[in-house]
């Protein structure tokens, strides 16, 4: 910790006398009309919107700075400026045009500002502050009814996120408009690319039923990565970061600037390596991504891609409360467990403007996955490893047309893909078994907002089918579903900067892959592929936005009423899979707050909280039934009412204070998580405790010292008081003890996956 207050002190040295001047500005659009609601941002400042007069105004110390106007109707404008003049007026004209980075996030896929969703939009600057290399997950805890755990007890490895409670798997993402999720499974590994979040340029995260999206269908939410507009101008950045654990990683990238012919081309290159906090969970990484585009008066090509590669020792399974007391960082699983995965993507998208009110868009985009895995057949003897391969991938196309006028805002959209995995098992003998899994899903969307006065009317219909067949040493026949979802809401405007709105949607998601099997890899028997129903949710999102120059705050309330839900019983498969099955009647509902205040200049606070209440209103339990000899002699089921679905804490809380000057900040944030149950009994023997963790984030802008690389060093302590007692995922093993009178005991163990101690990472950014 004396490096960090070292850094503090710097800090503090490096805004002293600093003399700051008062910028005053006004957007103009191309008939010189004000533009309103446009962004101002300014590196190290919080950025500030554009009046009903188009006129801003902000504070700057004496030094030259870059401003950069966004607006969803116009081209970005970037333009420096001089902070020397306390006089300084400036006048900033926008164009009309096609932005290669946002026509997909607009057109189809993303939520505008005026429709009725509850909704957090991370911007560039707030994802590059928060981001130091981490899984995707790490970062997302900072938005609200996030939580988050990873197997090696750091943001490496494999990550895992759930929204209000519901896991990632139910919740729909997509990369510039080209769903992530897997077909199959619904299941996203950011393990397989990592440094994900040094190309991603804004995330959108929708919670509840949001709008209509294309893949995985938008169960419990949405969250939707957007990559970077081209630059204006050539240039490069080199990141490096040191951390606990032996963790290193870097980071090159390169962009060529918008060229005279409209051409463009960025390219990054990254590479990462860490032992992890938990024994034998290290990894290694390495990540190519890849943009080309092109921009023309009317049109716009651009190509996205990335291909990933990882090697990561597993640790999958949790620990037991006795072992966790003699050694926190215990992984049961051996060195020699071990996987090696790579993904690639990569989508072509085509934008034509026809007229200033017809926006059309065609893309074309590749998935695939493939890898194994390595596990002791028998962990004790540890005399056969066997290895398990997957290899899948899936193509789709995606077309949309988005029709605006002063009367109405109209999206139409279809899409297609195509999915085919092939699983396998190999031992030492040889081939054990192969199976292919197979999915094709298509769907269809339309979408309308009608203004009205101070009234936005939306509404939003999908309609999506889905199929899978599957190949193996059982013939399972094959299933179809086919689904209608309806979405209906509106907005109030109270004031230019206030706003109410309400909305109502329906969402169903088909059984995946593993529900369909049971839980098998390879089916041994003759699954009935209908016995597992699609499950449905009806979510009513209610809410108030306000947005001022000091304050920004979503406030809202949900009531998700799920039939059918296809529920976590708390149960791992063989090879580590989380098993369900339905669930006839459950709910969540909650209230949700987001904050930011900015107090002044310089001083932020920031503080999110969800406060819900979650119940499955019948669950049947499974117990293994074992004699007074320990051997097992059967099972028996018994029936709870009204329980707390698993992993489902009913408070979340987090709060931040930032300072931030120039390009120098400092920042505490803590968070709260309550206990929440490991299964769905309900039973206070086994649930996680709750937990407080603080962190601190410190940066420096070296600038001044070297203006051709623009150095900053950033420093982040996680768990800053070393708490021991985090624990923020697990599951349970429940069984009933039979004595030899015939009288049973109700036993079983919980099992944690712990999170780390203090640990720091130390990064460094440098332009190239």
């Amino acid at each position: 910790m004396a490096f960090a207050a070292l850094l503090v002190a710097a800090i503090a040295s490096s805004a002293a006398s600093q003399e700051s001047f008062g910028i005053r500005g006004v957007v103009l659009g191309p008939s010189g009309a004000p533009v309103s609601e446009a962004r101002i941002a300014i590196d190290g400042h919080a950025p500030v919107a554009t009046d009903d007069e188009g006129r801003f105004s902000i504070e700057l110390e004496a030094g030259e700075w870059r401003l950069t106007v966004t607006h969803p109707d116009y081209r970005p404008l970037a333009r420096t400026v001089r902070a020397d003049d306390a006089n300084l007026e400036i006048e900033l004209r926008l164009e009309p045009g096609i932005s290669l980075g946002a026509s997909i996030t607009v057109v189809g896929i993303r939520a505008g500002e005026d429709l009725p969703l509850t909704k957090r939009d991370l911007d560039p600057a707030e994802i590059e502050t928060l981001s130091h290399g981490q899984d995707v997950p790490a970062l997302l805890q900072h938005t609200p009814s996030m939580t988050w755990y990873s197997d090696s007890g750091i943001g490496a490895n494999y990550s895992y996120f759930s929204l209000r409670g519901i896991q990632q798997t139910r919740i729909n993402m997509t990369f510039d408009g080209a769903p992530l999720n897997d077909p199959a499974e619904h299941a996203l590994f950011f393990n397989n690319f990592h440094d994900f979040l040094n190309v991603v340029d804004s995330i959108q995260i929708q919670r509840g039923v949001g709008t209509s999206s294309v893949g995985a269908p938008s169960f419990g939410g949405s969250v939707n990565f957007a990559s970077a507009p081209p630059a204006d101008s050539p240039g490069g950045d080199l990141r490096l970061v040191l951390g606990s654990f032996d963790t290193r990683r870097a980071s090159v990238g390169w962009e060529s600037g918008i060229l005279d012919n409209g051409l463009s081309v960025s390219a990054r290159i990254s590479h990462s390596v860490t032992d992890g906090y938990r024994d034998s969970s290290g990894s290694e990484h390495r990540t190519l991504f890849l943009n080309l585009g092109w921009q023309g008066e009317r049109s716009s090509l651009k190509f996205v891609s990335f291909s990933g590669d990882e090697q990561s020792q597993l640790a999958y399974l949790a620990v037991d409360p006795d072992t966790l007391r003699e050694n926190r960082r215990f992984n049961p699983l051996a060195e020699e467990e071990r996987d090696d995965f790579g993904q690639d993507f990569a989508q072509l998208k085509l934008t034509r403007s026809i007229g200033s009110d017809l926006l059309l868009t065609a893309s074309v985009y590749y998935n695939g996955a493939n890898g194994w895995f390595r596990l002791w057949d028998d962990p004790e003897e540890r005399n056969d490893l066997l290895r398990f391969g997957i290899d899948q991938s899936f193509v789709g196309s995606m077309i949309t047309a988005s029709w605006s006028t002063e009367r109405h805002s109209t999206t139409l959209g279809v899409h297609y893909n195509d999915f085919g995995g092939d699983h396998t098992l190999d031992a030492e003998g040889g081939r054990i078994y192969r199976n292919t899994g197979f999915k094709r899903t298509a769907n269809a969307f339309g979408k309308v907002e009608l203004p009205l006065g101070r009234w936005i009317l939306f509404g939003d219909l999908q309609w999506r089918w889905a199929d899978f067949s599957y190949e193996g040493d059982v013939d399972l026949g094959a299933v179809d579903w086919s689904f209608l979802d309806p979405k209906v809401g509106f907005r109030r405007t109270l004031s230019p900067r206030a706003s109410l709105y309400a909305s109502l949607g329906r969402a169903q998601r088909e059984p995946t892959r593993l529900d369909l099997l049971l839980g098998e890899d390879n089916a041994t028997v003759v699954h009935d592929l209908q016995a597992v129903r699609p499950e449905q949710v009806l979510d009513l999102e209610a809410g108030i936005n306000l947005d001022t120059p000091q304050l920004v705050l979503q406030a809202n309330v949900y009531a998700m009423q799920f039939t059918d839900e296809i529920a976590l019983t708390g149960e791992l498969s063989e090879i580590g899979l989380p098993l369900r099955r339905n669930v006839d009647d459950s709910y969540r509902r909650g209230l949700e707050v987001d904050l930011k205040w900015m107090a002044s200049p310089r001083w932020s606070l920031l503080f999110s909280a969800n406060l819900s209440r979650n119940r499955i209103r019948e669950w049947t339990q499974y117990y293994d039934v074992y004699d007074e000899l320990g051997a097992w002699v059967g099972s028996e089921p018994i029936t709870y009412r009204d329980v707390p679905p698993l992993l489902s804490p009913e408070a979340i809380l987090n709060l931040g204070l930032e300072w931030t000057r120039r390009q120098s900040a400092l920042a505490l944030t803590g968070r709260y998580v309550a206990d929440a149950h490991l299964d769905n009994t309900g039973l206070d023997s086994f649930r996680l405790p709750s937990h407080v963790d603080f962190d601190l984030r410190a940066s420096l802008d070296l600038g001044r010292w070297w203006p051709a690389a623009s150095p900053k060093i950033t420093l982040f302590v996680d768990n800053l008081l070393d708490s021991d007692r985090q624990y923020p995922s697990g599951y349970s093993y429940q069984f009933i003890n039979r004595d030899g009178t015939g009288g049973t005991d109700l036993d079983g163990i919980p099992f944690y996956y712990p999170a780390a101690t203090r640990n720091a990472v130390l990064s460094l950014e440098l332009d190239l």
